[in-house]
């Protein structure tokens, strides 16, 4: 907090910090307390959870496709939340929660304190965002991270200093080590850093302060991710992070992750997107009178329009596969450049009280997401019926968590790309089987454990039982109990 404000200011800004972060955490109770996984991350993670609560280290014993960072933190999360049911959705909500304010505090270092609020409250109520923030994704920390890094490149614009720098490199190694997809903030950063070592060259100087601190961000980014991946080993942090993610990179579609970016968004963002367009009005109404006075502090626009277009593009061009939670990135660039060009206060206002049935039309489905229906409900009950202290192998890991029982380390994440990469096999879900902990087997679809057609006769030789069976879209659904632990 700048020493030039006085004691009413830094009373309003904390104020301010404390209502929206109040928002972000309400808004998301229901979601941590939900009674079913609201996604496939959700269940995934939630079940690295429980693996690592039993000695479990990631890597080394459960299988991670994220960063060397995100582990750790939802282990830190789930201490936190006294390691019961929902424990694991800690880190996501607290998230979420920096995220809010994190965004408003950005937003003070760009514009004034209704932009700073209105970003603040578009990312609170962030459809994007809340899918990703409530249920457990590693999306959410890495953005976190990313908000944290972006506010550090702008006091590093505004009143450079190698303490400054040093923390930009963290957060920047943070991030990285979170969910390296965050990448484009790297762009915001090197804006940043390299424009007064570009302007001393303009005059054939060298800015050697600018350049060393430069130095010092690279090196605190690079070293925190070393830190963080020696415990795990390089070698194991590099194939599951890195190599499986290039690898399932192999095949993009430009033209289809474009559409899947705008339809997310339309899905989820009605409201972000709404005041998206009233400030690209009043922007463009703005460069049209030269004699208007600009919200923007200096060199703002060009830094958030960086970090947008990056991140779409990014999205756009490189990702692949794309999946839905992965557009959440989208949403801190957007409401800060939203927050800059905002609308005079009655326009905020008025298009606030339009937006606000758009709100409730997009967040339905996760503030109010309901129980298991149907057969996930009786695949629910019936593996929480199973003996205490064994273990449920499925390719839909949350169905079994949420019936208070754990998986195996490396089936934590039974994802179809490690199914395409062969990182997992039928010979390998046959051997994982015969573990005398396990004592059921739930195969959910036909692109994961139902991929594999010789595996469920391989399951009746092992002395396993059809309990349950079902068709479905996603293929025959079954539930294998072994017959001596019933």
């Amino acid at each position: 907090m700048s020493d030039s404000l006085n004691k009413p200011q830094q009373f309003n800004r904390l104020l301010d910090s404390a209502l929206v972060g109040l928002l972000g955490l309400l808004i998301r109770v229901p979601a941590f307390f939900s009674e079913r996984h609201l996604s496939f991350d959700d269940g995934v993670f939630a079940s690295s959870a429980l693996a690592m609560r039993e000695g479990g280290i990631p890597f080394r014993d459960v299988f991670s496709s994220q960063g060397p960072l995100f582990l750790p933190l939802v282990a830190v999360g789930d201490f936190l939340g006294l390691h019961r049911l929902n424990s694991p959705r800690v880190l996501a909500v607290v998230s979420g929660i920096a995220i809010v304010v994190g965004i408003y505090w950005t937003a003070l270092l760009m514009t004034d304190r209704l932009g700073a609020l209105l970003a603040a409250t578009l990312t609170a109520t962030s459809g994007s965002l809340l899918w990703v923030t409530a249920p457990l994704a590693a999306d959410g920390p890495a953005l976190a991270f990313a908000v944290l890094a972006v506010y550090l490149s702008v006091r590093q614009r505004n009143r450079a200093s190698y303490l400054n720098a040093a923390f930009l490199g963290l957060a920047i190694g943070a991030t990285l080590s979170t969910k390296a997809m965050e990448a484009p903030v790297l762009l915001v950063a090197a804006l940043v850093l390299l424009a007064p070592v570009l302007a001393e060259a303009k005059q054939r100087r060298f800015a050697k302060t600018a350049f060393l601190q430069g130095c010092l961000v690279l090196v605190s980014a690079v070293g925190f991710f070393a830190l963080v991946s020696a415990p795990f080993g390089f070698a194991a942090v590099w194939d599951q992070s890195f190599v499986y993610r290039t690898e399932a990179s192999a095949n993009r579609d430009i033209a289809a992750n474009a559409a899947k970016l705008f339809s997310t968004l339309w899905d989820r963002d009605l409201v972000l997107l709404f005041f998206a367009l009233i400030a690209l009005i009043v922007g463009l109404a703005a460069r049209s009178r030269p004699q208007s006075v600009s919200r923007a502090r200096p060199g703002s626009s060009l830094l958030m329009a960086t970090w947008t277009i990056s991140s779409a593009l990014w999205l756009i061009v490189v990702v692949s596969p794309l999946w839905r939670p992965h557009i959440s990135a989208m949403v801190p660039p957007l409401a800060l450049l939203i927050g800059i060009y905002r609308p005079p206060l009655r326009i905020t206002a008025f298009a606030g009280i339009v937006a606000l049935p758009l709100l409730f039309v997009q967040l339905n489905e996760i503030i109010f997401p309901g129980p298991y229906k149907g057969s996930e409900a009786k695949v629910v009950a019936a593996i929480q019926a199973l003996p205490e202290g064994y273990w449920v192998l499925s390719d839909e890991p949350g169905l079994v968590w949420r019936a208070g029982k754990r998986t195996s380390d490396d089936l934590v994440d039974p994802s179809m790309l490690r199914v395409e990469q062969g990182r997992y096999t039928e010979d390998s879900l046959a051997d994982a089987a015969r573990d005398p902990r396990v004592c059921a087997v739930v195969i959910r679809s036909d692109k994961r454990f139902g991929y594999f057609p010789g595996l469920p006769q391989k399951l009746l030789n092992q002395g396993f039982v059809i309990t349950q069976e079902s068709p479905s879209a996603a293929g025959l659904q079954q539930m294998f109990t072994r017959a001596d632990c019933r």
